[in-house]
């Protein structure tokens, strides 16, 4: 196993797409298999030095970056050790990102649904924040997924956690999650197999040190557009409309409100002028004509895999984007990752918006994101310690509203190091004593994850 104690190979491992400053960790190890995981981790336990956990560093809430301690990277743990095309799994190492995930399988005409934006991210990171993307909205997130986990413990021991396996009950949290998309803190379902308790975990838990994924055949027609409309109420009703329909080929509905736009037509300037919204679809169909005659506005259709791939690749530039702007400004990110139940969504949606108008005449801000499954992300851009604050306050105010119709504070991103107050307010004080009760049952040192989840 590599181990690295120089700082400016360490200063590599500070950051994410979070901007969260301060990162600093006195050594970083690389290992190679899973041995190198059990030898590393039992040196902290015996040291009691922390150890986090980071693969790609692509997360937005904090998590990969150390605050003391040493760093795990996962980068070496990066082999795809088999494909199984007649049961329709794959084994992979923790470190094996999706690109290459979608690259190998790609090969037996087989799909890994989940579908998130980020393809450098690594399945080890996905699985830990049980991430989701566009296509979650007919397939679900990550953990629907996942067959099997190796998990190494702060012990050293090493689980090997298969689905059907229930969860002994002291370890099962004890509160109720939202009946939606969901991400913030620990699992807890009565009956629960004990595999979903790492799920979402946050590296806090346990080392992953293997994952089998579940595949489906790859899609074989699909039809892609982007329809634009002349309002963001527009836009907002045709979704929850054609949502009533529960068209199970449709793989999603990706939202961009009249800020996006405008951000995005430096690079694509044949955006319709008049568009104030736009809502982008993908469905499992060859027919595109119910679409034809349905939207009366201006609409990009792809008619062959070039153009899907364009279309792909317009929708994936709006994170890059923003976190561009991010970065240019000097700013953490400031944004929700809020999900709320079908029926409050309208509701949501009228709050973000008159929030935003009565409260930010200067302050920057961008809405975009899965709408099919009511979960948008609303980024603040501040530019000045002032607007910093008021962004805090609107956020924290949308997590209120959130929690208030039912919904939840992490749909995909999880909590990491920047959402604590949130997770409080969602679960209070009971619910985050019994996540600290799991905690302690399987980290009683407290060192592996330091900041994620808890404060």
């Amino acid at each position: 196993m590599t181990k690295q104690t120089d700082q400016e190979i360490i200063k590599g491992h500070l950051e994410d797409s979070s901007n969260l400053p301060g990162g600093y960790a006195s050594g970083l190890y690389l290992p190679k298999n899973e041995h190198d995981i059990i030898e590393a981790i039992k040196e902290c336990q015996t040291n009691k030095v922390p150890l986090t956990i980071s693969g790609g560093e692509t997360a937005t809430t904090g998590s990969p970056i150390p605050f003391g301690g040493w760093i795990m990277n996962t980068q070496k743990l990066n082999q795809i050790i088999e494909i199984n095309e007649k049961e329709k799994f794959a084994i992979v190492e923790p470190g094996v990102t999706l690109a290459e995930i979608e690259k190998a399988i790609i090969k037996n005409c087989l799909l890994y649904p989940p579908d998130p934006t980020e393809k450098n991210a690594t399945i080890g990171g996905n699985v830990s924040t049980n991430a989701a993307g566009g296509r979650s909205y007919r397939f679900g997130p990550t953990r629907n997924w996942i067959r099997r986990l190796k998990v190494v413990l702060p012990s050293g021991e090493v689980l090997n956690l298969k689905r059907e396996v229930p969860s002994p009950q002291q370890l099962v949290p004890n509160y109720i999650m939202p009946k939606i998309k969901n991400a913030a803190g620990y699992y807890s379902k009565p009956g629960m197999d004990l595999i979903d308790l790492f799920i979402g975990s946050e590296g806090t838990l346990g080392i992953i040190s293997e994952v089998e994924i579940a595949l489906v055949p790859a899609l074989q027609e699909t039809i892609d557009l982007v329809a634009f409309f002349k309002s963001e109420n527009e836009a907002v009703d045709f979704v929850l409309k054609e949502k009533t329909k529960q068209d199970k080929t449709i793989n999603f509905f990706e939202y961009f409100d009249e800020n996006t736009l405008q951000m995005l037509r430096g690079s694509y300037p044949n955006i319709p002028q008049t568009a104030k919204a736009a809502v982008y679809i993908e469905q499992e169909s060859d027919d595109p004509t119910y679409w034809a005659e349905k939207l009366t506005g201006e609409c990009w259709f792809a008619t062959d895999a070039k153009q899907k791939q364009e279309l792909q690749t317009f929708r994936h530039a709006v994170p890059e984007l923003i976190n561009e702007l991010y970065k240019k400004y000097g700013s953490i990110k400031l944004a929700s990752d809020i999900a709320v139940p079908t029926n409050k969504f309208k509701e949501m949606y009228e709050f973000y918006a008159s929030h935003l108008a009565a409260h930010t005449p200067t302050l920057g801000h961008i809405k975009f994101g899965h709408i099919g499954e009511n979960h948008l992300h609303v980024n603040l851009l501040p530019k000045t310690e002032v607007e910093k604050k008021l962004a805090q306050e609107i956020i924290l105010a949308y997590v209120k509203k959130a929690v208030e119709l039912g919904g939840s504070i992490s749909a995909e991103h999880g909590i990491g190091k920047i959402k604590h107050e949130y997770l409080k307010i969602m679960y209070g004080d009971s619910g985050l004593s019994e996540m600290k009760r799991v905690k302690s049952l399987f980290d009683p040192n407290w060192i592996l994850g330091k900041g994620n989840i808890f404060s």
